[in-house]
């Protein structure tokens, strides 16, 4: 199978209302060897899109490409038929499962592509951040990981890391030069740590990993977040919950099982969500690095004994169905209380998990919108949409490739939609406003940590402006053709 690394620059933190701007990624086959010629593709903003300027600090994207480059949606169309082409394959990126990942879902989403890619069709995902944590905690001499002189705590950034492994990295927080330095630190994992490579490998979708845990007694769970010491956690598959069966409860076997079994359902939520957790939780489809108590044996990290002790736990565990069937109550509780207290977004950008699977019928209208090249039949298809999102995101390509389709009235009506978010003041909504964007550059202004980057502030600065006036623009209707 094939290995995709990707990674994305976008214009802030929201993995929603933020867009990527940059998106590089290179195949290799198993061997680590190129197999096609890489991505590195930008693109300008969509309408109504504000970026963060220290985001903007942080890429360097020209200012030139976010007015002038190819749409975001013909960026996302080249960027699903490489993908697509690549696979099957396993798609990596470094801290990917909480950021890239929710990004390219979201992406593809607002550009009628399916989401769900990287783990549909024979594809896979994986996380490198969380497999480097692994390897850490197993103390093995694989990676150098740098530690911070002022804190003395290890680093787990990519670019420190590539930096403490002789690795070169051209650019930090440029898409492909992040690439290239996440495939070299897989290459060092793969080559000095294959059997851990190997394990990880085994593991990589919600399917291979209940498979997994059906042939061993018990396992450890690797750390997911940076900390001055890592460890392995000692844990006893439990249950799925039946409501979502990617939800999977384990048994911290650090603690004695004897001491809960008397526990109700209350106690039992309250053990899975203390800071202490003695029942775990983890999504099956979130990559997490759980290991078995055979691959851990020859690790030393764990002495005989406790391993013994691990053992019998989980054994008896096993035998007490009453409680785990309290347990699976309480995940039920959990997860429909969820579902009840989450509302659904008003805005589309936040609507991806909402409203269920496009129907075969829609489906077959995005397959038909997106291979028609004539303008009038394309805005005839997007009135047809049976689901509402559909409808606003074919709205939204037509108005980017070809806004002459609309009557006057819909183009004043979607002029002022995009106007209305760009100069929200409403502090707690989650997209950069003009308002947030503004603010956040007198700030940069005012602190010394710049000085060295003034003249591009200053662009910044004058992008912001002429933003402003074009979408001034848009309230007013002077700009109407």
């Amino acid at each position: 199978m094939n290995y995709v690394f990707y990674d994305f620059e976008t214009t802030g933190l929201d993995t929603k209302f933020s867009q990527p701007i940059q998106i590089a990624a290179i195949v290799v086959n198993e061997d680590f060897e190129q197999i096609d010629e890489p991505i590195d593709v930008k693109c300008k903003l969509k309408d109504g899109v504000i970026p963060h300027p220290n985001a903007m600090l942080v890429h360097k994207v020209p200012i030139d490409i976010l007015k002038n480059g190819q749409s975001f949606y013909d960026m996302m169309d080249y960027v699903h038929e490489k993908f697509t082409s690549w696979g099957p394959a396993t798609f990596i990126g470094y801290n990917s499962i909480r950021f890239d990942e929710e990004v390219l879902r979201s992406s593809f989403f607002q550009s009628l592509h399916d989401p769900y890619l990287t783990n549909t069709n024979k594809n896979s995902r994986t996380d490198l951040f969380k497999i480097v944590l692994g390897l850490e905690a197993l103390n093995r001499d694989v990676l150098k990981i740098p530690i911070i002189e002022k804190t003395g705590r290890p680093s787990f950034k990519l670019e420190l890391i590539a930096k403490a492994n002789g690795i070169i990295h051209k650019k930090a927080h440029d898409a492909l030069s992040d690439v290239e330095a996440t495939i070299e630190v897989a290459r060092i994992i793969k080559d000095k740590a294959s059997d851990y490579w190997d394990e990880c490998m085994k593991i990589l979708s919600p399917r291979d990993l209940m498979e997994y845990i059906s042939t061993n007694d018990y396992f450890y769970s690797a750390p997911e977040h940076a900390a001055k010491n890592v460890t392995y956690k000692p844990l006893s598959f439990l249950t799925n919950n039946p409501n979502n069966n990617k939800e999977l409860a384990f048994f911290d076997l650090n603690n004695d099982p004897k001491n809960h079994y008397e526990a109700g359902v209350s106690k039992i939520t309250s053990m899975i969500e203390a800071k202490q957790k003695i029942i775990r939780l983890y999504q099956a489809n979130k990559s997490p690095i759980i290991l078995s108590s055979d691959f851990m044996k020859s690790s030393g990290i764990f002495k005989d004994d406790e391993m013994d002790t691990f053992k019998k736990r989980s054994d008896e565990l096993s035998t007490h169905e009453d409680f785990i069937e309290k347990i699976n109550f309480a995940m039920v509780e959990r997860y429909d209380d969820f579902q009840i207290t989450r509302e659904p977004s008003e805005f589309l950008e936040a609507q991806i998990y909402n409203g269920g699977f496009y129907s075969s019928s829609d489906k077959e209208r995005i397959s038909f919108f997106k291979s028609c090249d004539n303008p009038e039949k394309k805005y005839a298809i997007s009135k047809e949409f049976q689901d509402r999102r559909l409808r606003e995101i074919s709205y939204r390509v037509l108005f980017s490739e070809s806004p002459d389709v609309f009557s006057d009235q819909e183009l004043i009506d979607r002029k002022r939609f995009i106007a209305d978010k760009v100069f929200c003041t409403e502090e707690k909504v989650k997209w950069c406003t003009l308002e947030k964007a503004k603010g956040e550059l007198q700030s940069i202004k005012e602190s010394d940590k710049h000085e060295d980057q003034q003249s591009y502030i200053q662009e910044i600065e004058n992008y912001l402006i002429s933003e402003e006036e074009r979408y001034g623009a848009y309230l007013s209707g002077s700009d109407l053709t």
